[in-house]
């Protein structure tokens, strides 16, 4: 069974090709999901009271849990910007912690190209992150 797909615009459905529709949704999905992932990874300085970490006293400590929080957003977001076999690939090697020769198996290419893949995902990173 063949599904229709439609995009609104200014107010009327236009009906498109399946490739035409997700290509004009992917920015909509990609922001909610970076917003989902970001509400789900976001702390209050209530929140970690309540979780128990004491932050009356040292306000240093406090300085350096933002810091950390901020910089972990801005992972995220780095992280969101890649496409999915970018991601994949770090997420088997950083996240799964998958050698490069077992990546380079399971994705049946040569490790020295996933080496060189791994790197140029690292500085695509560092781009974005601006650090």
């Amino acid at each position: 069974m063949n599904k229709d797909y439609f995009i609104v615009i200014d107010g009327k459905k236009i009906p498109v090709s399946e490739e035409i529709y997700r290509a004009f949704k992917r920015p909509l999905w990609t922001e909610h999901k970076r917003r989902k992932v970001r509400a789900k990874n976001e702390w209050s300085l209530e929140q970690l009271v309540k979780d128990g970490f004491d932050v009356s006293d040292d306000s240093t400590l406090v300085d350096e849990i933002i810091e950390d929080k901020m910089l972990l957003d801005m992972l995220f977001t780095a992280l969101a910007e890649l496409t999915d076999d970018e991601r994949g690939l770090i997420d088997a090697l950083f996240f799964d912690e998958k050698s490069e020769r077992k990546v380079s198996r399971d994705l049946g290419i040569s490790s020295i190209a996933v080496h060189k893949r791994k790197h140029k995902i690292l500085n695509k990173l560092h781009n974005l992150l601006k650090i």
